[in-house]
């Protein structure tokens, strides 16, 4: 594993959510496919206003979103094959439940503004979907 940004800098108190969400970063930096990541993918819902400094709260679930349809695409069953994670696609939106962990990947045509936090790419909180939690 060559991305390790979450462990490092210890986003979630269980260190198997960290090693989860590198293993994410490293399969979509290392899939071809998958263009302009910096620009096109990023955290949003709960841990995006977490990282921009609101309240520490529980996390339902860990969000993120992309404007790319090759992104996407990877993210629904590429990607839970490659983590061993159940599976659910619907037309905007994936669900994935790894260990105890339930992750979303949203599909959007304007992902608004992304900022860069402690090397973490997130949404902006002005830009987060009321609906994403």
């Amino acid at each position: 594993m060559s991305y390790k940004n979450f462990t490092d800098e210890t986003v979630f108190a269980d260190s198997k959510v960290n090693v989860l969400c590198n293993r994410i970063y490293d399969y979509l930096i290392k899939e071809d496919s998958v263009k302009d990541f910096q620009t096109t993918f990023c955290i949003t819902g709960t841990v995006s206003k977490i990282i921009q400094g609101a309240a520490l709260s529980e996390i339902p679930v860990i969000a993120f979103i992309t404007n790319s349809a090759d992104t996407y695409l990877f993210c629904s069953k590429p990607l839970a094959k490659l983590l061993g994670a159940k599976v659910l696609v619907f037309k905007n939106r994936v669900q994935m439940q790894i260990q105890g962990v339930y992750l979303e990947f949203w599909l959007t045509s304007n992902i608004g503004t992304i900022d860069e936090i402690s090397g973490f790419f997130v949404q902006d909180t002005a830009d987060i979907p009321t609906n994403i939690k």
